[in-house]
């Protein structure tokens, strides 16, 4: 908000949503959109919609760097199709191919089990969405609700779950349900290559050998 003089959500409208086209996706979806978005949660008797879950956000005005956006599955596609393509979609540039690179890569120190990149999760007790068939170097990202994306940069493939699991009740559990939509997708594709080791770590010394 300081560097870019705007609030993040005006700042990601201009600089990432509406470049990529990714039209049903913002902060604080309007009203004409409030039909298609799947409720939120029950508060009492009444429903949310286009609230966000997150506490903190809400606190936040609804806009925070953690929760916040609304998006549907066409709409993340494209910005997984802007990763896969070194930082742009269709002529239009939103990172340059050496930021997707370390943002993709392991940026974790060595001693701390969880291999993160910046944003992406790599190797970490959250990545069911990497299944058992997807590489070492696959990344993705998981949301409280049970959202997630999950990019595999040697096959060239993502797969994507929009959920929520905690409307009706907070009790929802999808945590086996990504890791089996992630293996139906990997076993769909032909180039899915489990020794694949990208960043500048590979798997853990305790994985070594294993079929990831």
């Amino acid at each position: 908000h300081r560097v870019a003089g705007m609030p993040l959500h005006e700042f990601a409208a201009r600089e990432i949503f509406r470049p990529l086209k990714m039209e049903d996706t913002d902060y604080l979806p309007s009203s004409e959109k409030m039909p298609r978005i799947a409720p939120t949660e029950k508060a009492g008797r009444d429903v949310l919609r286009g609230i966000v879950h997150d506490p903190k956000a809400q606190q936040m005005g609804g806009v925070a760097g953690h929760a916040g956006v609304f998006t549907t599955a066409a709409d993340l596609a494209r910005f997984a199709r802007m990763i896969l393509q070194g930082g742009a979609l269709e002529g239009v540039r939103i990172l340059k191919p050496e930021t997707v690179a370390m943002m993709t890569r392991v940026q974790t120190p060595p001693e701390v089990q969880a291999r993160r990149g910046l944003g992406w999760d790599i190797d970490s007790e959250f990545s069911r969405p990497r299944g058992d068939l997807f590489p070492i170097g696959s990344f993705g990202h998981t949301g409280f609700t049970g959202v997630c994306l999950w990019i595999d940069p040697f096959s060239q493939t993502f797969w994507i779950f929009l959920s929520n699991r905690v409307h009706p009740k907070p009790s929802g559990n999808i945590y086996a349900l990504q890791k089996s939509l992630a293996n139906l997708a990997a076993a769909a594709v032909p180039d899915v290559d489990p020794r694949n080791h990208h960043g500048s770590r590979g798997a853990r010394p305790e994985n070594a050998g294993r079929r990831f």
